[in-house]
């Protein structure tokens, strides 16, 4: 093996167990935020269960807020890769937008551990990490290359979207929401990207599609060790 093939090969090796520190630590915060709260503070008891130095975890995350918002990534990419595999079923890129949607806004109505952690994290979870900016343009090209959506600005679009859903999952988490919100916030949304108002209607108001969550994601077992200790 040639020294620049050795290079590569421990570049590698440590990258890769750079990640899976990293998971390992953000996995360990899950679960404790999960016991004591989305606000609460929990580096050094991170700390503690992984196992781990505090210049470990230092070399990870800084603060507590970092912790939560890589925590509450990993939970969004995790449900959004699984949306993104329903909702690639449809031509329409209308509909591809409304059931995405429609989806988080459900999930985050069904996990209330997620919709907190959402809600805690805000704003910041509108980072360039996030798969909303890998999968949510696909979907607004599409419609504006077909005429289906009024051509703007990307970013004007994917903010539109990302804006709204963030406010929904607040509302909802707050309670009080009617049993058909999210569909008032997709038809809603269309409109604003072009879609007439009855077109708009129709689509928000499909029967939703089922979104397969597996049992040992990341949000299941949050909720569940949550549910179990609130018991």
């Amino acid at each position: 093996m040639s020294e620049a093939s050795k290079t590569d090969h421990r570049t590698r090796v440590a990258a890769e167990r750079r990640e899976r520190m990293r998971a390992r630590l953000a996995e360990t915060a899950l679960a404790i935020f999960a016991e004591k709260g989305v606000g609460a503070s929990v580096i050094q008891d991170v700390i503690a269960t992984a196992g781990v130095s505090q210049g470990t975890f230092y070399n990870y995350f800084r603060t507590n807020e970092e912790l939560l918002l890589a925590v509450a990534e990993e939970l969004s990419n995790e449900l959004i890769d699984a949306i993104e595999r329903t909702v690639s079923q449809y031509e329409d890129p209308a509909e591809r937008i409304a059931m995405g949607v429609r989806l988080y806004l459900y999930k985050a109505r069904a996990f209330p551990l997620f919709a907190s952690f959402v809600v805690q994290t805000g704003l910041h979870l509108a980072s360039p990490n996030n798969l909303i900016y890998e999968y949510v343009p696909q979907h607004l090209e599409a419609g504006f290359a077909s005429g289906r959506f009024q051509r703007m600005p990307m970013e004007v679009a994917v903010d539109l979207i990302g804006g709204q859903a963030l406010m929904a999952i607040a509302r909802l988490e707050a309670g009080g929401a009617a049993e058909d919100y999210p569909e008032w916030v997709v038809a809603t949304l269309l409109r604003a990207l072009g879609v007439a108002q009855m077109d708009a209607q129709r689509i928000a108001f499909e029967p939703l599609q089922p979104v397969a969550i597996p049992e040992d994601s990341l949000v299941a077992r949050a909720t569940i060790r949550a549910n179990t200790l609130v018991g």
